[in-house]
């Protein structure tokens, strides 16, 4: 009984710690925005700003402000005449990042039926898979970003290189920085990553954060079809993992031939060759949502012309490369 009770206690502090593991950040607006990504399928506005008030200064956990988002008016609004299964799995795919299945979906739609959507999202809030896998400061379709937790923020600075290495693979003698021979990709995505102009890439020009800190440089944008695999490819493994994926759940999940939740160069190459708004519109809507878009929420945002958080054929210009 003993063994079995210690078996337990292991299992339920492995995500927690795991978690605390990870390098966190200290920067409300940006979880934030990456939640109305997630949530809403739509960059955040200055309706936002309690939301990060809230986070920054309230005390309020991750968990809290999804829950909030996820059973506000717009995300409760957003279906229109679709079916109640049809809401079910797009909830999931907004809060967990996959389609439900089973037993799980029935009872989701059971619940729907009986007390309506606000109760699914607590439901799907309050579950042990969301525990898992983001605890309280966890942020869902984040790619692993967590908040720092109060203890935690005082400790840290925003200025500080995050552990993750982007291109650790074009780093040939291991010396923690690329130099122009080591660099594979063209000249103009090394001078967008080479901030002060030293020749050299190393610090935060390769932090897996650097380009939420630089997005005007448009860097990632700029990358060839092999230097962005790299440039995803934080651990350097030669595989991009769910959690290193910038693109929405249902893209990966589409790439993801192997059923492996990993990618495979081969399998991003995908990406590329389907290209073409049927390929992309998955759930045959006629519209491409955030969740099915392969390429960044910045070229996503760029073609939404009209900032309503889905691709329309009129808006739809293609791949995710940013117009300049």
């Amino acid at each position: 009984m003993l063994r079995l009770a210690l078996v337990v206690g292991a299992l339920t502090l492995v995500p927690a710690l795991a978690s605390a593991q990870q390098p966190c950040t200290t920067d409300a607006r940006r979880v934030v925005d990456e939640i109305y990504r997630h949530v809403l399928e739509r960059a955040s506005d200055r309706g936002s700003d309690p939301w990060v008030d809230r986070l920054a200064n309230d005390g309020a956990t991750v968990r809290e402000v999804v829950r909030s988002i996820g059973k506000s008016q717009e995300h409760l609004q957003r279906w229109g005449n679709e079916s109640r299964e049809q809401v079910v799995r797009t909830m999931y795919r907004h809060i967990l990042s996959r389609e439900p299945n089973g037993e799980t979906f029935q009872r989701s739609v059971e619940m729907f039926t009986r007390r309506g959507a606000t109760a699914v999202v607590d439901q799907i809030v309050n579950s042990p898979e969301y525990q898992q896998a983001y605890g309280d400061w966890g942020v869902p379709g984040g790619n692993g970003m967590n908040f720092c937790p109060p203890g935690a923020r005082n400790n840290l600075s925003e200025n500080r290189p995050a552990s993750g290495m982007r291109f650790r693979r074009m780093d040939a003698n291991n010396d923690g920085q690329i130099t122009r021979n080591e660099w594979r990709g063209n000249a103009r995505s090394f001078d967008n990553f080479d901030w002060n102009n030293d020749n050299v890439l190393s610090g935060e020009e390769l932090s897996v954060d650097a380009e939420r800190r630089a997005v005007d440089r448009n860097q990632d944008e700029d990358l060839p079809f092999n230097e962005r695999f790299d440039y995803l490819d934080v651990n350097g493994n030669g595989l991009i993992e769910r959690n290193e994926w910038e693109g929405g759940a249902a893209a990966f999940q589409r790439l993801d031939t192997s059923g492996d939740q990993r990618l495979s160069r081969a399998e991003f190459n995908n990406a590329n060759r389907s290209n073409n708004f049927a390929s992309l519109d998955m759930n045959r809507d006629g519209r491409i949502g955030l969740n099915e878009w392969p390429w960044t929420h910045r070229s996503f945002d760029q073609q939404d012309s009209n900032r309503d958080g889905v691709l329309t054929r009129d808006e739809f210009r293609g791949d995710g490369t940013i117009r300049r």
